[in-house]
């Protein structure tokens, strides 16, 4: 008995004294381990403020203060900063030809993703080295919570600040060098404020150029705040699917908004996006191959880009075509004007541009539109308007008391322009049976300010617009007013002023472009 005794004291004191021997070898081979590694990987200078290491029961390491700066450069913020590493394994995992850790937890990790100019190779090189042969690592899970990415801006755009992305929670598991490695994410998009909820495959890691490393997955955006946007209103939520490699992400998926507005309307409506998107996940910068938008019983369907373009001011500029040929004119003026009810309906066409440049101002002040449309079958929803383009189509045909004719529908079409919430038409054309109207002009988002210029043409005579006296009285005028052509009818100019709440019809007799 005393001598099984003996035998385990001298047992234990030989495996302290291994372990006191063996730790400062392995503190020693894990810092040559872990700068190797890193300077090879980055190509950048590695700095920590200290190591602890020990054995017993596992093996446990804590390394404070990592600092990696790419090519050792002190002008831009570090590459990669963590406040604490702690991991932890078996000591025979870590002694044997291929390296197995528990668990890593990164707490105070920060990422400083250099710029690049377009076109350019990545600040971050590729290295030659097999690192899966030379650092034969499996990782079981990966964990970083409150993380901070950031992109960096290039030289030429320091005067912005960097776009700043905090990840709340970062999980990986089974990673290693030669095969993808599953991961779970949450973080805070900036604008539109809202949460992502992200699960995929990440790797294998490309040695040669990181940003063609293989990313798959699906993700959640929800509660995200339009009003972080100014100019809009409404909670928006979508889910899709990302695939590809790191800077050439084919995106896909559907978003809904059950309440968007924009600041002109104040009308909420549902709006749905199905999309298909390219993004660079280096940048952010996005190609959008194709964006369907449903609200109401509309339908646009656009295409385009969402890049950083400009120097020296926030944001992305947004350019876009669209076009529609399943449209409402009454869900178009919803989404627009503040009016309680839409004052026309109908069917209605569209093609334009548009463009979104990046300022930290009003979405609706900073849009700009270059387009054409065309409105069929317009009906006016004010009985005393439709009365009164009734009596215009009567007039216009010469017969003003024909009360059989029956509600006339009308016709628009134009092309228009919109800068700084106002918008101006040119060939803006109205037409009914017997009239056609064409005005030039701007109508104001904002207060509803209409300032409209043109010419009435009617296919009868001044004359035959009106009855008994009146007739006679305007007989000598046919004349005066008769339109070009043969068999003119009457041309007169007139204006419309006022808003749009009280519009103002009348003749326009001291319009210089206009001298009858």
């Amino acid at each position: 008995m005393i001598g099984v005794t003996c035998v385990v004291v001298l047992g234990t004191i030989a495996f302290v004294i291994t372990m006191h021997t063996l730790e400062p070898r392995l503190r020693t081979m894990a810092q040559e381990q872990l700068r190797g590694y890193l300077q090879t990987r980055f190509k950048s200078s590695v700095d920590f403020s200290d190591l602890h290491l020990s054995l017993y029961p596992t093996v446990h390491v804590i390394l404070d203060g990592l600092v990696l700066r790419h090519k050792g450069r002190t002008d831009i913020p570090p590459l990669i900063q963590v406040r604490r590493i702690t991991f932890d394994a078996d000591l025979p995992t870590i002694l044997g030809h291929r390296h197995e850790i528990k668990r890593v937890q990164l707490e105070g990790l920060q990422i400083h993703t250099p710029p690049r100019e377009p076109g350019g190779p990545p600040l971050i090189h590729g290295t030659d080295t097999d690192l899966s042969s030379k650092y034969p690592i499996v990782i079981d899970e990966i964990d970083a919570d409150e993380a901070l990415l950031v992109l960096l801006r290039k030289p030429s755009d320091q005067s912005k600040p960097p776009n700043e992305f905090e990840i709340h929670k970062l999980v990986m598991n089974n990673f290693s060098f030669d095969k993808p490695a599953a991961f779970h994410a949450l973080l805070t998009n900036p604008k539109p404020a809202g949460m992502i909820h992200c699960d995929g495959q990440f790797g294998p890691w490309d040695t040669e150029d990181p940003s063609e490393t293989p990313t798959s997955g699906n993700f959640t955006f929800y509660n995200a705040d339009l009003g972080t946007l100014k100019g809009l209103h409404g909670i928006l939520s979508s889910v899709g699917t990302f695939g590809g490699p790191l800077d050439y992400l084919n995106v896909e998926g559907s978003t809904d908004t059950p309440d968007f507005a924009l600041r002109t309307s104040g009308h909420p409506m549902a709006l749905h996006t199905d999309y298909q998107a390219i993004v660079d996940g280096t940048n952010g910068d996005t190609i959008l191959k194709n964006v369907t938008a449903h609200f109401l019983h509309t339908t646009l369907i656009t295409k385009g880009e969402v890049v950083d373009v400009y120097k020296n001011i926030k944001g992305r500029t947004i350019a876009l075509d669209a076009v529609s040929t399943n449209a409402r004119v009454e869900d178009l003026l919803m989404l627009a004007v503040k009016s309680d009810k839409p004052v026309m309906t109908g069917a209605a066409q569209l093609r334009t541009k548009i463009l979104i440049p990046e300022k930290d101002e009003d979405l609706v002040d900073r849009l700009q539109l270059d387009g054409r449309f065309g409105l069929g079958n317009v009906e006016f929803t004010s009985s005393s308007i439709q009365g009164k383009i009734d009596s215009l189509s009567r007039r216009g045909q010469g017969k003003p008391k024909d009360l059989d004719i029956a509600d006339q529908m009308s016709n628009l079409r134009g092309q228009f322009t919109l800068k700084n919430a106002m918008v101006k038409f040119s060939d803006l054309n109205f037409g009914v049976e017997g009239a056609d109207i064409s005005l030039a002009g701007s109508y104001n988002m904002d207060d509803g300010a209409l300032d409209f210029k043109g010419k009435l043409k009617l296919q009868a005579k001044l004359s035959q617009t009106v009855t008994g006296w009146k007739s006679a009285v305007l007989k000598p005028f046919d004349g005066f007013f008769k339109g070009k052509g043969q068999n003119a009818g009457t041309e007169i100019p007139i204006k419309i002023t006022g808003t749009r709440e009280r519009p103002s019809f009348g003749p326009d007799f001291h319009d210089p472009d206009n001298p009858k």
